[in-house]
């Protein structure tokens, strides 16, 4: 744990790798098959979107749930970096007063991490992996081998059928990422506005009070107070709110896309897909996963209403102006719908292909 870090991130990972467990079960999914299934999904996104990347995309890796706990763990640490350090800059108390407010602090907040991490662990089928807070590393395509397994347990229908499902639906955010150079950092530009308004917004007073609570109150309830439960008031200001929508804006055509693609691609082959739909749906309202653990420390829901409100949007959007018409989404940062466009799908379809003015 260095000085700039407020979670004891060892500590997280500790938890999270006792959460995930050590099953290495795949059931009928190798690394042969992922990257057969994922190499279909790129010929049946590439074929159907018309977005061509422009670079080399990351090979799919089949890996264990440890593995993918520890990019949980890792994401959210750099995700959160800069609201650590705000944190404890105001509880930098004299004395032992000080290293035992950090050190509990630190222990409560790496709990929630890492029970949040671990159960996502277990649940999450595939997942594309890429910086989302300005550290520079490649991106990866990542499937969660035991849950696939036991998802398609539980689901049912042809093994290669299943996983090509699932393969469609990261390989569609490769080939979105891949395909437009601008996604990634305005994804990046929006998260750095968030977390730096909501630590300048910080006032080292409240940290402090909040740090004296830990000698009388649940350590884990005061971190949550000052890590999650207080940022919903720290995003509430005019900019940080705009910022916000932006954020839940983009996620949602992000995501609706990948679920459009996913549908659309994927119902022309078989009608095992559509039976698929339906089981998954069901089997999302317990659905774990870092996004989630993301929204908790912004004090926003997100994924669920990213995959129907965006989906609807895409879908709607498509039968009106087809394929060709959705993809202008990602013609500038821009382009994208507001919140509000989201709902109203043919406002966007008017504003996208209204002339320029003179």
């Amino acid at each position: 744990m260095s000085a700039a870090d407020l979670v004891d991130w060892r500590l997280a990972q500790r938890i999270a790798l006792g959460l995930a467990g050590d099953d290495r079960a795949t059931g009928p999914f190798d690394q042969a098959a992922v990257d057969s299934a994922c190499a279909d999904a790129l010929a049946l996104v590439t074929g159907y979107t018309g977005l061509r990347p422009t670079g080399a995309l990351p090979a799919p890796e089949l890996i264990d749930r440890a593995e993918w706990a520890r990019i949980g763990v890792r994401s959210l640490r750099e995700l959160s970096g800069r609201l650590e350090q705000r944190i404890v800059e105001g509880i930098s108390l004299p004395g032992p007063l000080g290293s035992m407010a950090r050190s509990l602090a630190g222990a409560a907040a790496a709990a929630e991490a890492g029970v949040a991490v671990g159960y996502g662990a277990r649940k999450v089928l595939g997942q594309y992996d890429l910086a989302l807070a300005g550290a520079r590393r490649d991106p990866r395509l990542v499937f969660v081998g035991p849950n696939l397994a036991s998802a398609h347990a539980e689901l049912g229908e042809d093994a290669g059928l299943f996983l090509r499902w699932i393969a469609i639906h990261e390989t569609t955010h490769s080939i979105q990422f891949g395909s437009v150079a601008w996604l990634q950092p305005h994804l990046v530009a929006l998260l750095d506005r968030l977390i730096d308004g909501a630590s300048a917004r910080l006032d080292q007073t409240t940290v402090r009070s909040a740090a004296k609570r830990l000698f009388r109150a649940d350590p884990r309830e005061t971190i949550r107070t000052v890590m999650r439960g207080d940022l919903p008031r720290l995003l509430a200001g005019p900019e940080q709110t705009r910022t916000l929508d932006a954020l839940q804006a983009t996620m949602s055509v992000i995501e609706g896309y990948a679920e459009h693609v996913m549908d659309a691609a994927g119902k022309s082959l078989d009608p095992g897909y559509a039976r698929l739909r339906g089981r998954l749906e069901a089997r999302r309202a317990n659905r774990g996963g870092l996004a989630e653990v993301i929204s908790r420390l912004l004090g926003v829901e997100l994924k669920l209403r990213q995959y129907r409100l965006g989906k609807a949007f895409c879908d709607a959007v498509a039968a009106d102006a087809g394929i060709e018409g959705l993809n202008e989404v990602w013609s500038s940062a821009e382009a994208l719908p507001t919140l509000e466009e989201l709902e109203r799908p043919r406002d966007w379809v008017h504003r996208a292909t209204a002339p320029a003015s003179a």
